[in-house]
């Protein structure tokens, strides 16, 4: 009697995986996932979200990602993380009219910019220095005696004994003076400048989808293990196949500028250095500036992360926790009249699909678009996979290999138990 409930849970289960299963047409049996994709919009520019699980189940980086429809056609689709981004930096040159260094209060440099001046919005610092932390005051003048400050506090930075780079970068109200005055404050000794780079970054174009952060992790604390001089965090993620792009922290303190390593591992012994970069918070002006975020340009492959908070001298973050997250991208088609569409991956033979969408596809920033859902991932019930007969199973060429070695030996024996029938 104890075997019925069992049995009854046996048909439950396989009456539970064939309700998440579907068939597919024969050209399309080597993609192991789909979902359908619900009430699209035929006239319009429709877009799926691409979500961890597909990433996780994605056999080689979304190359096998496929819209087909219900007559087993293939559906061109577009895929992209953003509809717009920021165009480059303009670099504008500039003369140094002056290195001074004012002893125990700061280094003044004096830059010129020329007579009319593009607009510009930052100034990068050029310098030889290795590993430093310090804070700039910027300011701008018509004529280089009446003065302005356009960002009375900002940091700049380099960690190169812990390889990391930091940013020489300070930006500031956006203004076309003819000339810039920096005041580094460095007491102890003149901070090295070799020159400055005057860059103007333009606002970002209208983003029509915005490429939104999916959290990969809950907000974890540090490990309890890590020494003083640096807070650290060991996170799996549990699969080798999300990209990650950042990692964000908070915390509660009010003041801090601290730099951030990351390492990565494939199986959490051996560790990989992944870059870095800085975190912080501090007030101007009674306006707070901060910075929480350490992009990581989307690393794939890696499972296991480390990342660390490098303390120096002072006191771990209070209250400081992070997570990790990933771009979401989106999937752009046209679906047409009458038809119903299902998204397919998980084919590791599958390559990236190339369309004429890729080059034809252009967004007016005022276009309506529309976003159908995506229905639970389904297992395709008539699965063929694409793997030659020899790599589906591995173990035969050892066991074909054992047999012929077995043969080999059984024939060398006899040879030698076998008597010479040669005369003297």
């Amino acid at each position: 009697m104890a075997r019925r409930p069992f049995s009854l849970l046996l048909v439950l289960a396989a009456l539970a995986a064939t309700a998440l299963a579907a068939d597919m047409p024969s050209a399309w049996r080597s993609w192991r996932y789909s979902r359908a994709i619900a009430s699209q919009q035929p006239g319009a520019l429709n877009y799926v979200i691409i979500d961890r699980e597909i990433f996780a189940h994605s056999e080689n980086r979304l190359a096998d990602l496929r819209i087909i429809d219900d007559l087993g056609a293939e559906q061109p689709f577009e895929l992209r993380s953003r509809l717009a981004v920021p165009t480059a930096p303009v670099t504008f040159s500039a003369i140094v009219r002056e290195n001074s260094y004012v002893p125990g209060q700061f280094t003044q440099i004096v830059a010129d910019l020329g007579e009319r001046p593009n607009f510009y919005n930052s100034i990068r610092v050029l310098t030889p220095e290795s590993d430093f932390i310090n804070w700039v005051e910027v300011d701008a003048s018509d004529d280089a005696h009446l003065w302005r400050i356009v960002n009375p506090r900002a940091p700049i930075s380099r960690f190169r004994k812990d390889g990391l780079e930091g940013s020489q970068i300070i930006r500031y109200s956006e203004n076309n003076a003819r000339y810039l005055r920096l005041r580094i404050r460095e007491a102890a000794h003149q901070f090295p400048v070799t020159g400055v780079e005057v860059l103007a970054y333009p606002a970002a174009e209208k983003e029509i989808l915005n490429s939104t952060d999916a959290a990969l992790t809950g907000m974890l604390s540090p490990d309890s293990e890590s020494p003083p001089s640096q807070t650290q965090w060991n996170v799996d993620l549990g699969s080798a196949s999300v990209p990650v792009a950042d990692v964000v922290f908070e915390t509660a303190q009010p003041e801090f500028y601290r730099a951030v390593r990351l390492s990565t591992s494939a199986d959490a012994k051996e560790w990989q250095p992944a870059g870095g970069g800085e975190i912080y918070r501090y007030a101007i002006a009674g306006k707070i500036e901060e910075s929480l975020r350490v992009r990581c340009y989307e690393s794939w492959g890696p499972r296991y992360w480390r990342v660390e908070i490098l303390n120096a001298n002072d006191a771990p973050l209070s209250a400081v926790r992070l997570s990790l997250a990933m771009n979401v991208r989106f999937a752009l088609f046209h679906p047409k009249e009458g038809r119903t569409y299902r998204l397919l991956y998980g084919n590791a033979r599958a390559t990236s699909p190339q369309y004429d969408l890729a080059r034809t596809l252009h967004i007016e920033p005022n276009e309506v678009m529309l976003h159908p859902t995506l229905g639970p991932e389904e297992l395709t019930s008539n699965y063929a996979d694409p793997r030659p007969f020899t790599e589906r199973h591995p173990n035969l060429l050892w066991f074909a290999l054992a047999i012929a070695v077995v043969f080999l030996g059984y024939a060398a024996l006899r040879a030698l138990r076998t008597p010479n029938s040669a005369t003297p």
